[in-house]
């Protein structure tokens, strides 16, 4: 069919040129995509927002440079909060497809349940009474402090 000719929309014919639709639940049900499970990051974010209430948590993830953070350096911070979400999914939060996980991999999904709630540390960084503020140093334009 050129771009020009109309479809063939009569009703009654099989059009050989689409695929029919399901006639029955039985059919709608076989040709559904398979479900993803739920992924690491969706059970760290589970347990992230379980342990949200907790102040050394929290503490853990609130610096956004070095200087500030608990243990001197954000990717030891990272690592303690991973501590403590391998910790509660061992525990109390029975939890075992993040129990077993290293440290680094938990941090990984970690990060991906901070930026899902906007609370990256990267996010934090450039904002300024919650907007997102230009990086002029280094931008290559400006005028610099």
């Amino acid at each position: 069919m050129s771009e020009t000719e109309a479809p063939n929309f009569t009703l009654g014919r099989q059009n050989p040129s689409y695929v029919r639709l399901p006639q029955t639940v039985e059919e709608l049900l076989a040709q559904r995509k398979p479900m993803v499970g739920r992924t690491l990051n969706d059970y760290v974010e589970d347990i992230h927002v379980k342990l949200w209430p907790n102040p050394t948590y929290q503490k853990l993830l609130d610096a956004v440079y070095d200087e500030d953070a608990v243990e001197g350096s954000l990717t030891a911070d990272n690592l303690e909060a991973a501590g403590m979400i391998r910790e509660f999914a061992a525990g109390e939060g029975q939890v075992p497809q993040v129990a077993g996980r290293k440290k680094a991999t938990i941090v990984k999904a970690m990060n991906v349940v901070l930026r899902r709630y906007h609370m990256s540390r990267g996010e934090r960084a450039v904002t300024l009474g919650g907007e997102p503020v230009s990086n002029t140093h280094n931008s290559g334009g400006g005028e610099r402090a």
